[in-house]
């Protein structure tokens, strides 16, 4: 089996055959060799041969940008991905050269963001596509080398008028061979299931402190909720690192699980391959094929998936808190101020939200009064967005049906004139329109199922799907 020289293969694919572009080339880089790449925050990527070394690389990206710079390992110019993939030797000299692009930002230039940035960037969008690459290889038709084997030895006891003993020549060939790749995946498999077994168990150590991340954030709620203004700075700084730390310890974690996840079905890929000539047999003999990959496979996304939700919750929170302690220090600050400054920030506040308020009101006034845009073709109007127009300006209602001193009282005054007409054309005119627009429709032949679903949801009085429906069918009739 080739496993080895193919299982990372996932960490590079783009296209079978395909060169991935993209870096400024160094000059003077030797045949064969790798390249180390690096990028800076929104510049240029600097590649540089393997043989000059990460160092080079980041320095033309840091003369050229600031952190974080993300640094990767590229294929040599000019090497497919095929060709990558089917030599051993440059498989190895790649990995080794990825290491030693992430080993340099971590153990030289100590930059945790961009270490982040190097896992999360190329590498990890590598690691993803490869596994779609991995179902084509699936699809692929292996070549039958046992097989043709077989076919020779049938043809060779024909012709000595032995069918029978070739019959059972090819059976002992067959059983032999089929038990020989049994053999060798079970042999493979165990370094996978050690891999595994060890991401499964740091993956339930990391689980557990979840609620001890969540308490960090609400005992540092709590104490920046009591603290002065000299004492707010330390705490924003502590949850600056709480949320670095949760977001970047599980990093590691994830790469690890992108990588076994690649070798586990680069494993099944070239098992099903090995196995294939043989299918045939297996199913003669009630042989079935072992399954030793789904339910792994299924597990680690279900890690991936809960570390991406954990880590968007926690940037959440940490957010929420800087947010909060920014409005603490202003609102200390103000009150160290005095009377007419206090009042001075107030009005100004009060301004902008009632000028705020009031723009949003007329412009809600003139989405309402202006008129639903028209099919070219069937010059049917379309109707969904028109029915979230008029239900948003019938939401402000409560707000606004007496007059109020408030800093709302501009805004109401721009929308009021409005709310019973709005009413109305909600109840009555809207669903008029949607049902002169599904009989022109079908009239002309056209929405087919679609008209019987949105005629099903306005007798229902469900109007606003009824529109979303129409809407469907308007653009399926106009080809938009």
């Amino acid at each position: 089996m080739r496993r080895g020289g193919l299982l990372v293969a996932a960490l590079v694919v783009a296209a079978p055959g395909a060169v991935l572009p993209g870096c400024l080339w160094s000059f003077g880089e030797e045949e064969g060799q790798s390249r180390i790449c690096a990028a800076p925050v929104g510049g240029n990527e600097h590649c540089v041969s393997s043989g000059e070394g990460p160092a080079r690389a980041w320095n033309q990206a840091a003369a050229r940008g600031t952190l974080p710079i993300e640094m990767w390992a590229e294929r040599p110019e000019g090497m497919t991905l095929d060709t990558l993939v089917t030599s051993p030797g440059d498989m190895a000299r790649w990995l080794v050269d990825m290491d030693r692009a992430l080993g340099y930002v971590r153990d030289e230039q100590r930059s945790a963001e961009s270490y982040k940035a190097s896992m999360e960037g190329r590498l990890r969008n590598l690691l993803a596509s490869a596994r779609i690459q991995q179902k084509e290889l699936l699809a692929e038709e292996p070549i039958d080398a046992v097989g043709g084997f077989e076919a020779a030895l049938v043809a060779k006891a024909n012709s000595e008028k032995a069918p029978l003993v070739a019959e059972i020549a090819a059976d002992k060939l067959s059983m032999g061979a089929v038990q020989g790749v049994l053999d060798e995946v079970t042999l493979d498999v165990g370094p996978l299931s050690a891999a595994y077994a060890a991401l499964a168990a740091d993956f339930t150590a990391y689980r557990k402190t979840e609620s001890g991340e969540m308490d960090t954030y609400t005992k540092l709620a709590a104490k920046a909720s009591m603290a002065t203004v000299t004492e707010l700075d330390a705490i924003e700084a502590v949850i600056l690192e709480a949320a670095h730390d949760a977001s970047a310890g599980p990093q590691e974690m994830v790469l690890r699980a992108m990588k076994l996840s690649a070798e586990i079905t680069q494993f099944e890929v070239t098992s099903q391959e090995v196995l294939a000539p043989h299918v045939d047999f297996m199913v003669t003999h009630a042989t079935q094929s072992p399954d030793m990959t789904s339910s792994a496979q299924r597990s680690i996304h279900a890690m991936l998936g809960y570390v991406d939700r954990r880590v968007r919750r926690s940037d959440r929170a940490a957010m929420s808190l800087l947010l909060g302690i920014t409005m603490r220090r202003q609102a200390l600050v103000l009150l160290d101020e005095s009377q007419d400054v206090r009042a001075q920030v107030a009005e100004a506040k009060i301004a902008k939200a009632e000028a705020t308020f009031q723009e949003s009101a007329e412009a809600q006034v003139l989405a309402f009064e202006k008129a639903p845009p028209l099919g070219v073709k069937l010059w049917i109007p379309y109707l969904a967005k028109r029915y979230d127009e008029v239900t948003a300006l019938l939401q402000m209602r409560p707000l606004c049906e007496l007059p109020s001193s408030s800093w709302r009282e501009a805004g109401c005054t721009a929308m009021r004139p409005h709310f019973k007409a709005a009413a109305t054309y909600r109840a009555t005119t809207l669903p008029g329109l949607v049902q002169t627009g599904l009989s022109t429709m079908k009239a002309q032949g056209v929405g087919g199922a679609l008209l019987d679903a949105a005629a099903a949801k306005l007798a229902a009085g469900d109007v606003k799907g009824a529109a979303v429906l129409h809407d469907a069918a308007l653009r399926g009739a106009e080809g938009t």
